[in-house]
């Protein structure tokens, strides 16, 4: 009986480790790709943000946060987005 509990202790544990897994990986690509942008408009989208941004989207959907990039709170802006914001906002610091 003890063993059986054990048992079902450690395997919780292996569940609750294995879920963490994909939400670390995803906050960790989320914040590299949002390290690759800073720059983004003075750069423009180049070929490095546009691999960071794959990279964290294929993080994210393997997570599954969010419900999906329709989803308002999917998470992962796209670089055009980013750089959208360069001149809708150009007061801002950012240009």
């Amino acid at each position: 009986m003890v063993i059986a509990r054990l048992a079902m202790r450690a395997a919780l544990a292996l569940g609750l480790l294995a879920a963490a897994a994909p939400a670390a990986a995803f906050q960790a690509e989320v914040a590299r790709y949002h390290h690759a942008v800073r720059d983004i408009c003075q750069t423009g989208i180049t070929p490095a943000i546009a691999a960071a941004y794959e990279q964290a989207r294929q993080a994210v959907e393997r997570a599954r946060y969010g419900s999906g990039r329709d989803n308002n709170f999917w998470g992962v802006k796209s670089p055009e987005g980013f750089r959208l914001d360069c001149f809708q906002s150009p007061g801002d610091g950012k240009t």
